[in-house]
């Protein structure tokens, strides 16, 4: 939910990252240990594919590299996730998960189109989900008010009251924290995208993990963030069909604005409606 302030130093972080696997192996300590592996999860693999899937854009363009700090980050983060994919016990029973890490490696090289990288990241992303059991959506819809009282918590400080990342501690951050309102920056995200972030933090950012909250609020204030994006006016009484709702809600909850546009039905204006509906409809709503 913070953006990188140095995309060079991001992929010597990564490399770090790379290079501490093999201190796993060689640990005596036991508190030692379990201070590095943690990390190592389904979702934090997840994490760097689903990353990748929205950032290679920035790197090339029709076949040719267009930012090569960016590139060479590509080329780390989706080598990192492979190396350690090898220690997490969900992904290693699981072959082909590799295999599709290693082809969307393989199309990094050769400088393939943003599409066929997303498509590609995102099925090893998903693969990731299954094999690990991972629930990529929340049972029920979120309450937007309780998502509002956990940003301002925990957020508002760094991100802004109304999340445009001009929070009263963003001027002592190296890295800038995300601006919400940012149609390009938030074009990519889902509020998956955003559960992952804020359960795991963001390497080599001042985003911190908020793995201490329940996964109720985790969907609650990433339900939340999708909604401080600005879309059409609705009126205020205006809300969706309960089984509609319910019949959206893994869409929503997994795909960006975009992309949700894609699927649903009418004519542009009507999905634009829809699309307002789906962001700001609410538990508390019903």
């Amino acid at each position: 939910m913070i953006e990188k302030n140095s995309t060079a130093s991001f992929a010597l972080a990564s490399i770090a990252i790379s290079a501490s696997l093999l201190y796993v192996g060689v640990v005596n300590n036991t508190s030692a240990q379990e201070g590095i592996r943690p990390a190592y999860t389904a979702d934090f693999v997840a994490q760097m594919l689903d990353y990748v899937s929205r950032d290679y854009a920035l790197a090339v363009s029709n076949g040719k590299v267009i930012d090569e700090d960016e590139y060479v980050e590509q080329l780390v983060v989706s080598g990192s996730a492979l190396e350690v994919s090898d220690q997490v016990t969900a992904i290693k029973s699981q072959p082909a998960i590799r295999g599709e890490i290693a082809s969307l490696i393989e199309l990094i090289k050769e400088k393939a189109s943003p599409e066929a990288i997303k498509k590609q990241a995102l099925k090893a992303r998903d693969a990731i989900y299954v094999a690990a059991g991972t629930a990529i959506a929340p049972r029920n819809w979120p309450s937007l008010a309780q998502g509002k009282q956990i940003f301002t918590a925990n957020c508002a400080s760094c991100h802004g009251a109304v999340g445009d990342g001009r929070g009263s501690a963003a001027q002592t951050l190296a890295s800038k924290p995300m601006n919400f309102h940012d149609s390009a920056r938030m074009a990519p995200m889902s509020p998956l995208s955003v559960f992952t972030s804020v359960k795991l933090g963001v390497q080599n950012t001042a985003m911190p993990s908020f793995s201490s909250l329940a996964e109720d609020e985790l969907w609650a204030v990433s339900f939340y963030v999708l909604s401080l994006r600005p879309r059409m006016e609705l009126p205020l009484a205006a809300k969706l069909d309960p089984t509609a709702a319910d019949l959206w809600l893994k869409a929503a909850a997994t795909l960006p604005d975009e992309e949700l546009m894609q699927t649903l039905p009418g004519s542009s204006a009507e999905r634009l409606k829809s699309l307002a509906l789906l962001r700001t409809h609410s538990e508390d709503r019903k």
